[in-house]
């Protein structure tokens, strides 16, 4: 496939150090897409289009869609890679993670996770693993305030909260966080 970047192989991650994501998400996740490569008219158009496609799970297109809180989790080849979270839904999420080009890293205008982790999910499609991705949907927190002498009722971003305690339970379990979360960084 000679259209396709080549692999960077620092992105060439073992993974045999994490846990097994059947063993992890027992707090309500459920699968709601998988990583693939997108077409080749894709890269014909741009050669530097971000690889990765997320094919949404049959039924989870509406859920997939909506501006949500969420905690995701990244399995490659079936071990907890990342444990992530966001407050846009996971489509507002993949279009962040789609700004992690090569060409915008070298320019210095995506962010380091979102270039790491699409590297990451590039080098294990292309050595052909799994890519899946799991969700929990954090509950509505609403709170209120006194704004300028007048009480509103808003919704309070709790997402984080739950990724840090997840991201701890797994510590807790392994000694150390996935290899791709923000906290832990590509070695």
């Amino acid at each position: 496939m000679s259209y396709l970047p080549e692999v960077l192989q620092e992105y060439c991650i073992d993974f045999s150090n994490e846990l097994s994501v059947e063993n992890f998400i027992h707090y309500g996740f459920y699968k709601i897409a998988d990583a693939k490569l997108k077409p080749k008219e894709r890269f014909e158009k741009n050669p530097e289009v971000n690889p990765i496609d997320y094919i949404v799970i049959p039924g989870l297109e509406e859920k997939y869609k909506s501006y949500q809180e969420c905690v995701y989790i990244i399995a490659i080849d079936g071990k907890v890679a990342k444990i992530g979270g966001t407050y846009v839904g996971m489509k507002g999420r993949h279009s962040s993670y789609n700004c992690g080009t090569r060409k915008a890293r070298n320019k210095g205008t995506c962010s380091v996770t979102n270039f790491n982790v699409t590297e990451a999910q590039y080098a294990a499609i292309m050595n052909d693993k799994k890519v899946e991705w799991y969700v929990y949907d954090v509950p509505l927190a609403e709170a209120k305030i006194n704004v300028w002498g007048e009480e509103m009722t808003y919704s309070a971003k709790t997402y984080y909260k739950y990724e840090s305690a997840l991201c701890e339970k797994y510590k807790d379990l392994t000694g150390h966080f996935p290899i791709l979360s923000s906290n832990s960084g590509v070695e």
